[in-house]
């Protein structure tokens, strides 16, 4: 599974982009504006410079990004539209998503990701079980095939030291046999 995805427009779908001035990406086909990465990204309240994927300000704990309040999707500074659900990320579209049918959609999304990362979990479990008892079968074959090289070393052991007793009692025998006569 490759980890990167072609860019596509969250609003439209589509995967033409033209640059501005200002080096943002733009959608060809529906206008929607996607900020361009940031060497760094300035904390406003503590103005530490922080690295350009931190979620977080690294001094004072304020988060750097906008939460999308659809999909709970945490976007980086600057952005306008929700980079996975392609919502607003105004403050107004945050308050009325709470609200009515932004509500309901909403709670569709995050239960559509929730289901989502389930049955990707469980895909995940489910290979890895069988990966595991595959292991638990190659050990329990090596286990069997020592147990039966361990047994012949055993029987092999006990035949040869009841040669070797046999050979020096019936070398007893024959020297007790040749004093005697």
């Amino acid at each position: 599974m490759s980890g990167l995805k072609p860019i596509a427009c969250g609003s439209c779908g589509a995967s033409k982009f033209e640059h501005d001035e200002d080096g943002n990406l733009i959608c060809s086909h529906c206008g929607v504006k996607f900020a361009s990465p940031r060497e760094e990204i300035l904390c406003p309240v503590c103005g530490v410079s922080n690295a350009p994927d931190a979620k977080r300000c690294m001094n004072c704990g304020l988060m750097l990004g906008k939460l999308c309040p659809v999909c709970n999707h945490l976007n980086p500074a600057g952005t306008e539209f929700c980079l996975e659900c392609a919502s607003p990320l105004d403050t107004l579209s945050s308050v009325t998503s709470r609200m009515g049918e932004g509500k309901r959609v909403s709670d569709a999304l995050r239960e559509k990701k929730l289901i989502t990362s389930k049955s990707e979990d469980m895909q995940y479990m489910q290979h890895e079980r069988q990966r595991l008892d595959q292991m638990e079968r190659q050990r329990l074959a090596e286990l069997a095939a020592q147990k039966a090289r361990s047994s012949k070393q055993q029987t092999m052991l006990i035949v040869g030291s009841f040669i070797f007793v046999l050979i020096v009692v019936i070398g007893i025998i024959a020297v007790v046999t040749l004093l005697s006569h």
